[in-house]
């Protein structure tokens, strides 16, 4: 049996000329994709567009296409810092914020006459702890702003996926970066310690999705 993984990345935007969700898929992809196929599970990875125009289509079109079993979002918070698993998207839009196109979204609301909140059926209190039991810093969050990330979100736990989840990375530190005296504690995780943390989610939705897969938490 192999279960179908989408993990989505986002391109840059206003403020952020590269964003770093790209560069933690492709890690994703050659420290983990082999350990993924031993597993059963089938990895697939797309980088979205930050365009608020058609963000709702692109998103289920994507999912109605590969059909995935669970589906994993992964986003820039570069004010928080460490990671954040999102327990619902709201149907909310900021129409001050640009996007890539340097267009506003110019509503308020996702979806005019949709749910006000919609929640993701992923475990996020376990899926954190997880990750902070042998990894960076992570924590459930239920804000996951109005922006494209939310925006992306809230159409995919609208769509047929079994299972959709949503993690928000803070910016990574850079391998040999020097250290101020006493920031270790508040230094951030690198791009491979994240990428090992969403390899750890990915495995953690298989486990509690409804697909009902038995696999186990990398060592």
């Amino acid at each position: 049996m192999t279960i179908t993984i989408l993990v989505t990345a986002f391109e840059a935007f206003p403020g952020v000329r590269s964003n770093p969700t790209i560069e933690l898929v492709r890690v994703l992809e050659r420290d983990w994709g082999r350990a993924f196929a031993r597993a059963g599970l089938d990895l697939r990875t797309a980088i979205l567009p930050v365009v608020y125009a058609g963000a709702e289509a692109r998103a289920q079109a994507l999912i109605a296409k590969l059909r995935p079993d669970v589906v994993l979002h992964l986003g820039l918070a570069a004010r928080r810092s460490k990671l954040t698993i999102e327990a619902c998207a709201r149907n909310r839009l900021n129409v001050l914020h640009p996007d890539a196109n340097r267009a506003r979204s110019g509503r308020l609301l996702i979806a005019p006459h949709g749910q006000p909140v919609r929640r993701t059926r992923a475990p996020v209190a376990r899926i954190a702890a997880a990750i902070a039991m042998s990894g960076p810093a992570c924590t459930p969050s239920r804000d996951a702003g109005d922006y494209l990330c939310n925006q992306t979100f809230y159409a995919s736990l609208g769509s047929d996926a079994p299972c959709v989840g949503f993690l928000h990375i803070p910016r990574p530190r850079r391998l040999g970066r020097p250290l101020q005296p006493g920031a270790r504690s508040r230094l951030a995780p690198s791009v491979k310690q994240m990428s090992d943390a969403t390899a750890k989610a990915v495995y953690m939705l298989c486990r509690y999705s409804t697909v009902n897969l038995t696999v186990f938490l990398p060592s």
